[in-house]
């Protein structure tokens, strides 16, 4: 990850919106396709794991913005998530759908002028949120692994 700040527009949206993009997220993309079954036949999963979203978007908010993170969390997240009924295939296609997510959720913010950031600040953000995500996958799919 490079040494550029990340957009204090985008630090300040998440600050007041981090509930909403978990919905965001949540709704419109988690929910879908292969992940609709499992959540189907344990909705229960959907109270437990919204919380999980807004930590690992407030974790990784904090360590893209230049602050530590915790592998151990991620690695309880992959733990749990297998646990659930979950597999390492979709705990990738989770990443790209949290990336996709968070893509659309900060050009809607920004259309709706909800966010100030430029475009290129937003995307610097993705890209670092992109590295993050390379450096974490790992600690999840070990997670995956032990749970089995």
């Amino acid at each position: 990850m490079r040494d550029e700040l990340i957009s204090n527009e985008i630090i300040r949206l998440f600050a007041k919106e981090i509930f909403r993009f978990a919905d965001f997220w949540f709704d419109h993309y988690y929910t879908q396709g292969i992940n609709a079954s499992i959540l189907k036949a344990h909705p229960e999963y959907v109270n437990n794991y919204r919380s999980r979203i807004v930590m690992t978007v407030t974790n990784g908010l904090h360590a893209v913005s230049g602050g530590s993170y915790s592998q151990l969390d991620y690695y309880n997240l992959g733990k749990a998530e297998a646990q659930n009924g979950f597999s390492e295939a979709e705990a990738l296609e989770n990443r790209e759908s949290f990336e996709t997510a968070m893509e659309a959720f900060l050009i809607k913010r920004k259309a709706e002028g909800d966010l100030k950031a430029s475009n290129q600040e937003i995307a610097y953000y993705l890209e670092e949120l992109k590295a993050f995500h390379d450096q974490i996958m790992p600690f999840i799919l070990q997670g995956y692994k032990n749970a089995q």
